[in-house]
């Protein structure tokens, strides 16, 4: 039976004072007695980081060095990582010793005992130390890690830990598209769409803590807080998020709509009843065009990356849902006239019956989500009869 095997991944970015002991310590923790691969990326570094990689190469099994031909970022170094690695598992290890290596155990061993598929290691869950920093970069955390359970549906603590730990079939079905720091919201965001979709198990486990200042290499700052903002709006597909996203939506088209039946008007000096009306069915049309590519782009953006159908067959149902819910719209408006509701009582119910149709049509109908076939089911099922056996 194959030895299963532990790849760590470390970016490197100038972290010559601590990458040595970084790799030391890795290479010495027992993780549940698995096999190690180290996985150094030197995101191109101009201190002497990559020498001392390379150099760690010649004294530590294991190790292998991969290198970027400028600086990318740490989503960079984590997508060439993923990509390299060989491992059944994935852990990943920042080069700044903000984290010890011995804590892994508990975060793989969840792994190898088929109770987890994905593992975080919480900063704020345990009673081990923590070393105290800055309150505003902690309550930006707490923010970020709030936001994105609100938009993902998790129940995570700290949802930017660097501690992560997962099979290795998960981030074979994943792009990583972020290349800084957003890469952390944009895993979290993916593994809670694999949680709704493929039933992947996600656990938290606490871990210690030794964090830096800025004046020892800290390099992570209030642009990367806003980026992760955007990450978990972008990625994200739980049902708040896609509510979000299509409120947005909608007003900007909506907007457009105006805009464009003001300019079409103005264009064709359109006076009379009938030629306005033309006007506005082609404010309409322009409208349904670019909300489709609004929300396919945007809101239901991760649905639409995974469907099989062409743009041309997703745009003909989109258009349909549309112009049947504006049908549903004026036969809603004419009966609520009859029975001598107030125009504008009138018109504000079929506006909002418009977005409720819209969204349940676009969400279900246009943008269907595709169920994953639960690929970890006959591993995870292997994995608990070898712990059985052993």
């Amino acid at each position: 039976m194959k030895e299963k095997c532990l790849s760590i991944i470390i970016p490197v970015y100038n972290e010559e004072r601590t990458l040595k002991d970084v790799v030391i310590e890795v290479s010495n923790a027992n993780i549940c007695g698995l096999k190690k691969e180290i996985v150094i990326v030197d995101d191109d570094s101009t201190d002497s980081s990559l020498a001392i990689a390379k150099s760690l190469s010649d004294q530590v099994p294991g190790v292998k060095i991969l290198t970027h031909s400028h600086n990318m970022g740490k989503g960079a170094a984590l997508s060439t990582g993923f990509k390299n690695a060989s491992g059944d598992i994935i852990a990943i290890q920042d080069a700044d010793l903000e984290y010890t290596p011995r804590e892994y155990d508990a975060l793989v061993r969840l792994i190898i005992e088929g109770q987890a598929d994905v593992v975080y290691g919480s900063r704020f869950l345990s009673g081990l130390p923590h070393r105290i920093l800055f309150f505003w970069h902690s309550l930006g955390n707490y923010f970020l890690t709030f936001t994105s359970n609100m938009f993902s549906d998790l129940n995570l603590s700290d949802m930017e830990t660097c501690y992560k730990a997962f099979r290795r079939e998960l981030i074979d079905d994943l792009t990583i598209e972020e290349k800084r720091f957003g890469v952390e919201p944009e895993l979290t965001a993916k593994f809670a769409n694999m949680a709704r979709e493929r039933h992947i198990r996600i656990y938290e486990v606490g871990i210690s803590y030794s964090g830096r200042t800025y004046h020892e290499g800290k390099k992570i700052g209030w642009k990367d807080a806003i980026s992760a903002l955007r990450c978990i709006v972008k990625y994200n597909n739980a049902w708040p998020a896609r509510l979000f996203k299509y409120l947005c939506s909608g007003s900007i088209i909506a907007v457009s709509q105006l805009a464009s039946m003001a300019i079409l008007v103005y264009l064709f000096q359109a006076e009379a009843n009938f030629s306005q009306i033309l006007c506005y069915l082609f404010s309409i049309e322009l409208s349904i065009l670019s909300g489709f590519f609004l929300h396919k782009k945007f809101t239901w953006r991760m649905q639409s990356l995974a469907k099989s159908q062409t743009p041309l067959e997703l745009f003909k149902k989109y258009h349909i849902v549309t112009f049947n819910n504006v049908i549903i719209r004026v036969f809603l408006f004419y009966i609520l006239m009859n029975f001598g509701v107030h125009y504008l009582l009138n018109s504000l119910i079929g506006i909002l019956s418009v977005i409720v149709l819209n969204f349940i049509g676009y969400d279900k109908l246009v943008f269907k989500r595709e169920k994953w076939e639960y690929i970890m089911k006959e591993d995870s099922s292997a994995t608990e009869s070898e712990r059985k056996a052993s």
